[in-house]
């Protein structure tokens, strides 16, 4: 077991170095390598190993990565170090090959080209989701239609061009009911400062309230997920990612106890954070084996309807 987990957390950080991310600093190592030793302990207790070799038993989904393009050496990088981690599908959007905080049509066009490429390339292994935008409604609406009531995307993402409860944002949001997709709204609580319009769990609390009978889950539990947890309770139409941001102790526990394991959903936010360590967050966390299942994947299977 100690050489198992010693393993792992060098293939962690070797793929931080491949990524050309930095590494945290020495304390947060530790106390990742604490809650990833944990983790895995729990992973090992598993009667099953997965094709992949980590995870036995039902499939994981992770619902929240990036593609910087459709090119087969990032795809088959990123699927290599997927099935590595034991990460059967990876819920994918592209924010464009170049990150603009807000967009021009033609970046939300490239983006969506791209998810439906590596769709078409990988149909088992990728869901699509398409990039849309409340400062280009019509367009949006368009790429709904091509992707999503025509094509094999599942789901609709928003990132940091408007507040997640922008009124402009409502002729979307009921396209995405009248298909039955749900949205991944980017959020954070920043103690340095949000962008311009970045949304926190406060604004998908809002949109989610204005519009019941859309499904909407909240990225990063909005990076601080005792708020995003107590916001989230009372909203049955609202999910809570766990990606990205360091593997601190207690995060699930929390985030489950607020909500349900049915409203928690695994995500890593690939490439920039690590499928492994983020994972660690789940397999270290004290739930029972239903709500690991639906934590893992069950529960975002059943909102894609996948």
């Amino acid at each position: 077991m100690v050489l198992l987990t010693a393993r792992c957390f060098r293939a962690a950080c070797h793929l931080f170095i491949q990524s050309g991310l930095p590494l945290p600093p020495a304390s947060r190592q530790l106390r990742s390598f604490d809650v990833l030793t944990r983790g895995l302990a729990q992973q090992a207790s598993l009667s099953q190993t997965s094709s992949q070799g980590y995870i036995g038993g039902p499939m994981v989904i992770d619902c929240h990565v990036h593609i910087l393009d459709a090119q087969e050496s990032t795809l088959s990088r990123l699927l290599a170090a997927a099935g590595r981690a034991g990460v059967d599908r990876l819920c994918i959007s592209s924010l464009g090959r170049q990150w603009d905080e807000f967009p021009a049509e033609d970046r939300l066009k490239e983006a969506a080209e791209d998810v439906l490429a590596a769709c078409v390339k990988y149909p088992d292994r990728f869901i699509g989701g398409v990039y849309v935008s409340a400062d280009h409604v019509g367009t949006s609406l368009a790429l709904l239609d091509r992707c999503v009531a025509q094509g094999p995307c599942r789901f609709v993402k928003w990132w940091v061009s408007q507040y997640a409860d922008d009124p402009r944002l409502d002729p979307i949001v009921e396209r995405c009911v009248a298909l039955d997709v749900p949205v991944l709204a980017h959020t954070w609580i920043k103690a340095t400062g949000n962008m311009t319009r970045e949304s926190t769990c406060f604004h998908v609390a809002n949109m989610a309230r204005r519009h019941p009978k859309m499904r909407i889950w909240m990225a990063h539990c909005s990076g601080r997920w005792e708020e995003a947890a107590r916001v989230a309770a009372p909203l049955p139409n609202v999910g809570i990612d766990v990606s990205g941001g360091e593997p601190e102790d207690g995060i699930v526990d929390c985030v489950v106890r607020s909500v349900g394991a049915s409203r928690v959903f695994y995500g890593s936010d690939a490439p920039g954070r690590n499928f492994v360590v983020q994972m660690s967050k789940v397999l270290s966390a004290n739930l029972t084996e239903e709500d690991r299942r639906l934590v893992l994947g069950e529960g975002v299977r059943k909102w894609l309807h996948v």
